[in-house]
């Protein structure tokens, strides 16, 4: 019987099984399990929120299969206008360093605009500089929707557009919206529903 989990990724651990240097996701779970379950897909160090954990092997290559367009959605700060043209672009997709093709075009939306000070924590430990130097900064909170699973692919996105990354965190994937009762680093198993959309 395969098993899977919910699981809120706290920032400062890596989606990982073992690493010598940092905390891992699968040292929030009983050691006894960290040589059977794994995560499905990953999430940046820095970046917070929704991670399936589970010990099928077939369901993670499904979903993590770029022909099956599994959506992901992400709620992100910013720093930058992120005005009309840029939203366009992104719908569109954008050409991203190194890459030969563009990314596929993606969903955004953006909740409010403000300025670097209303940025609420927490701030990429690594972006608070560049956030406090310039307290009036415009800055943008808004959604993200991607179905492909590129390295870093919100910040490189947001950064071809002329914005950097602050605040990362994935609320949902697929039919799984991230469990807000939960505390970063808790997890619970799937409820039918959400195990029934993933299978």
């Amino acid at each position: 019987m395969y098993r899977y989990y919910h699981f809120y990724k706290p920032a400062g651990c890596v989606s990982a099984r073992t690493d010598a240097e940092h905390t891992t996701v699968m040292d929030y779970f009983p050691e006894q399990d960290r040589t059977t379950l794994f995560p499905l897909g990953r999430l940046d160090k820095n970046t917070e929120g929704l991670l399936l954990v589970t010990d099928d092997g077939k369901l993670n290559r499904r979903l993590l299969d770029p022909e099956n367009h599994v959506e992901k959605q992400y709620l992100f700060w910013c720093l930058g206008t992120l005005g009309e043209g840029e939203l366009a672009q992104l719908r569109e997709g954008v050409y991203l360093k190194g890459l030969e093709d563009p990314t596929k075009p993606a969903k955004v939306e953006v909740l409010r605009r403000a300025v670097a000070a209303q940025i609420p924590e927490p701030i990429f430990p690594y972006r608070k500089p560049m956030v406090e130097e310039d307290l009036n900064a415009p800055a943008v909170e808004g959604y993200l929707w991607l179905t492909e699973g590129k390295r870093h692919q919100v910040k490189r996105m947001l950064e071809a557009v002329g914005c950097t990354v602050v605040y990362l965190k994935r609320v949902a994937f697929g039919g799984v919206a991230l469990d807000e009762s939960l505390r970063p680093g808790e997890y619970r198993a799937l409820t039918a529903e959400e195990l029934q959309w993933l299978l």
